[in-house]
């Protein structure tokens, strides 16, 4: 989470933390280790199973690493059209080091208490959905099951995945184990590396980490209030862009153009979008003239220029399916919990990846991976999260998000109204600049302080704060609420009743 989140981690942290989203260093030997791990699983060579497994992972996390193999024809009993696949294996260690590393954390944990730092009775109701959670993820059968689940889920065609473009593995049962999972090949790159590829297109220095990208943008919109209203620092921000490309030809947005749209610090990312998206195509239309000109009549320079740009409309069009993702990952992710109950509470841009076209190109379309992390909802506990989840969306008064709040059992040691409601939309409200103040964070922990926080609430909250990080990082400023508000309408309305009956 601290990998992607928009609050102020040091990049040196930031950095190293992303390595843990699905490159975890020091991968084990496949001769050594893997191979000995799968033929015991399966019970036989690999050599009768599949034409070939690459010997590199294609990824690595803390438990496990995955491979790309492809099935002999024998063994490809499903109907799909290709016999490539992912075969998923659990290190041989990690059922002893998973729950040696979680001890270390509940050590540290009574040590905090011990010293006053924490909570005795929060410390331990959240060590225990920590461990549970993160125990389960060895239990690989479970994880199949999950994705089987959300699996069938995307065929459904009246749910969001088909009409978004969100594919998902389909697991092959007959080569999944206790300790492997085997499932169909997504191809395309993760969305961390393309969304590093848009920060680049943007014209964004990414060097000192997202978090430093916006609070550079809140801090001027903050010194320059009046400029913010003027549309002159909307200005600005568009001549910086131009300014670091050195084209022949000066691109311009008029600031009134862009204040229509966006004002404060949603028009600041807006703008940085909007002038970077008119700079390319301009450029690739400029390109598309100097080559239709004999060279004969151009310059030298123009020539050069016109191939050093001669991308731009291929990266005019990535910057355009960036806000169709992000539409796209809120949706599907909203149906997951709120309709059926089972979602994954771990969507870091290290799982979800960028199905390329048949040209390598990238499209609309997403893969999503890895469900060792999923969270199961009662239909109650749905409802619950439904209501706190419109209140925000809604813009309900303080008294009704802090009622829809401890609905769901949250206690806090003053039960302050105006803390729950500012916490909630600091949840699942839009990003503001002020998050990344220390001092804020400050003042709303003075106010109060929470004792107890519902495991079904804190899973939600992890997906959607890793979701929020996401498009902040790409210069999306959305309301969790507002994207979940449908879905969490229609939850409401059918489990309304049930609800009522329970009490």
């Amino acid at each position: 989470m601290l990998s992607v989140t928009a609050l102020p981690i040091p990049e040196p942290y930031r950095v190293k933390f992303r390595t843990l989203q699905s490159d975890v260093p020091g991968w084990e030997e496949f001769e050594e280790v893997v191979r000995p791990t799968l033929e015991k699983e399966f019970g036989r060579p690999l050599e009768e199973i599949f034409e070939y497994v690459d010997p590199v992972p294609c990824g690595a996390a803390s438990i496990g690493q995955a491979h790309r193999a492809r099935l002999k024809a024998s063994n490809n009993t499903d109907d799909d059209k290709t016999r490539d696949v992912i075969v998923k294996v659990q290190y041989p260690a990690a059922s002893w080091q998973v729950p040696a590393d979680i001890e270390c954390v509940g050590d540290f944990l009574k040590v905090c208490v011990y010293f006053g730092v924490v909570d005795e009775q929060s410390a331990k109701m959240s060590y225990d959905e920590f461990s549970r959670q993160f125990l389960a993820e060895l239990d690989y059968n479970q994880e199949r099951e999950n994705l089987q689940t959300v699996h069938q889920s995307s065929l459904d065609p009246s749910a969001p995945y088909q009409k978004r473009g969100v594919v998902v593995p389909k697991p092959h049962d007959a080569l999944c184990t206790g300790k492997v999972i085997t499932m169909s090949y997504l191809p395309g790159p993760k969305l961390e590396e393309e969304a590093k590829r848009q920060l680049e297109l943007l014209g964004i220095d990414t060097s000192g980490g997202i978090s430093q990208i916006i609070k550079d943008a809140a801090k001027e919109a903050a010194n320059n209030p009046d400029e913010v209203e003027s549309g002159e620092l909307v200005r600005r921000v568009t001549k910086r862009i131009d300014e670091a490309h050195h084209s022949p030809f000066s691109w311009k947005i008029t600031a009134s153009r862009m204040f229509s749209q966006l004002v404060g610090f949603d028009s600041i990312l807006w703008a940085i979008r909007a002038a970077r998206r008119v700079l390319l195509w301009s450029q690739a239309g400029a390109v598309v003239c100097i080559r239709s000109v004999p060279q004969l009549f151009v310059s030298e320079r123009w020539v050069e220029w016109a191939g050093v740009h001669q991308t731009a409309a291929a990266q005019a069009q990535r910057l355009s399916l960036t806000a169709a993702w992000i539409d796209a990952l809120f949706d599907v992710h909203g149906h997951q919990v709120f309709s059926l109950g089972v979602f994954n509470a771990d969507p870091h841009p290290g799982n979800i990846l960028v199905i390329e076209e048949e040209d390598g190109k990238p499209s609309t379309r997403l893969g999503l991976i890895d469900y060792g992390q999923c969270k199961h909802l009662k239909p109650d506990e749905q409802y619950k999260v439904a209501r706190l989840i419109l209140s925000v969306a809604n813009k309900e008064s303080d008294a009704s998000i802090a009622a829809a709040f401890r609905d769901m059992n949250v206690k806090t040691s003053n039960d302050s109204t105006e803390f729950l409601a500012n916490f909630a939309r600091l949840m699942f409200g839009k990003f503001k600049p002020e998050f990344l103040s220390h001092d804020w964070h400050k003042k709303l922990h003075k106010q109060d302080k929470v004792l107890y926080f519902p495991k079904e609430l804190s899973m939600v909250y992890r997906t959607s704060l890793l979701l929020r990080g996401l498009a902040i990082s790409l210069q999306i400023n959305t309301s969790i609420g507002e994207q979940w508000r449908e879905h969490a309408q229609k939850a409401v309305e059918r489990l309304k009743d049930k609800s009522i009956s329970r009490k």
